[in-house]
C-alpha cells in the first residue's frame, strides 16, 4: 500500500497517529487530512483499530499474571508480598497478554526483565536471517503459496506446532516469502518476509523458545526489533518503523498466528 498523499510518507502517517511528529509537522498533516478524504479515512481507520484493541484487551491488564513472570519481576523490584494465588494462564493467552501490553502500558513492563544470553541469541539469529547471512533449508515465494492453508502447512510442519501465517494486509503489509531453517541453535526456525507498498521489509522470525517469557522493543540503528517470547513461541519481529506501528503489527501478527 503506497502513501495516500504525496506529501505524507507511511512513516510520517504512523508517527502522526502515535503523536510522535513535531507539532508544526503534525498540524500540517492534520490540515492535509482535512482536504484529502482518503488520507483522512486511513487516519480514522488506524485510530479506530487502536481503540478496538484497547476495548477488547483492556481487561487483560487487570488479570493476575503467571507466577514465573511475577518471580522475574521480584528479582528486579524491591521485595513485596503478593496476596493470593495466581493461576497459570494458557500459554497462547500469555502471549496475547504480552503483545497487548505493548499497547497498554508503553513497554515498561518488560524493562523489569533481565536480558538473558539466549534472548540475544534469538535476536542475532533473526537479524542474520533478515540480512541473508543464514542460509535457508527451503525458500518459498508467496506467489507459490497463495492459499492460506498451504502457507500454514509450511509453518506448522517446519516448527512442529499449530500456527498460521498472519495476514497483515490491514497494516499495508503483504507476505512476500517464507524461509525455513534447520539446526539453528539446535532447532528449526522460520522467517516470514512482508513488504508494504513502499517496499519496506518487515520480518517475523519464529522458533521454539529457549528462555523465559519476555516482551521488549529495541531500536538498533534505526530498525525496530520486537522480541516476544512466551511458553510456546520465540518470535523476533523487525522493521524500520515507529514504535507505535511496530506495536500494532505485533498485536495483529499474534492474533493472526493463534486466533
Amino acid at each position: 500500500m503506497s502513501t495516500t498523499h504525496p506529501g505524507v510518507s507511511e512513516e510520517e502517517l504512523h508517527a502522526f497517529i502515535d503523536c510522535e511528529l513535531e507539532p508544526e509537522r503534525s498540524a500540517q498533516v492534520a490540515k492535509l487530512a482535512e482536504s484529502d478524504p482518503l488520507l483522512g479515512r486511513r487516519i480514522a481507520a488506524f485510530r479506530s483499530d487502536r481503540q478496538r484493541l484497547v476495548e477488547a484487551y483492556g481487561p487483560v491488564a487487570e488479570l493476575p499474571l503467571p507466577e514465573h513472570w511475577l518471580r522475574m519481576i521480584d528479582k528486579r523490584a524491591p521485595p513485596q508480598k503478593h496476596a493470593g494465588t495466581r493461576k497459570r494462564l494458557p500459554p497462547q493467552f500469555v502471549g496475547g497478554i504480552a503483545a497487548v501490553l505493548l499497547l497498554l502500558i508503553g513497554w515498561g513492563f518488560s524493562a523489569l526483565y533481565p536480558t538473558a544470553a539466549s534472548d540475544e541469541t534469538i535476536i542475532s539469529e533473526a537479524m542474520a536471517a533478515r540480512g541473508n547471512i543464514l542460509h535457508p533449508a527451503q525458500s518459498f515465494a508467496a506467489a507459490s503459496l497463495q492459499q492460506p492453508n498451504r502457507r500454514n502447512l509450511v509453518l506448522s510442519t517446519a516448527l512442529a506446532m499449530r500456527i498460521k501465517a498472519p495476514d497483515l494486509t490491514r497494516m499495508g503489509y503483504r507476505l512476500d516469502a517464507i524461509r525455513t531453517f534447520s539446526g539453528v541453535s539446535g532447532r528449526a526456525a522460520v522467517e516470514l518476509d512482508y513488504r508494504n507498498g513502499q517496499n519496506t521489509l518487515f520480518t517475523v522470525y519464529l522458533r521454539r523458545p529457549t528462555s523465559p517469557p519476555r516482551v521488549d522493543i529495541l531500536d538498533r540503528n534505526g530498525t525496530r526489533i520486537c522480541i516476544w517470547q512466551d511458553d510456546v513461541v520465540g518470535a523476533v519481529m523487525a522493521g524500520k518503523m515507529t514504535a507505535g506501528e511496530m506495536a500494532r503489527l505485533v498485536s495483529l501478527a499474534y492474533s493472526g498466528m493463534f486466533l
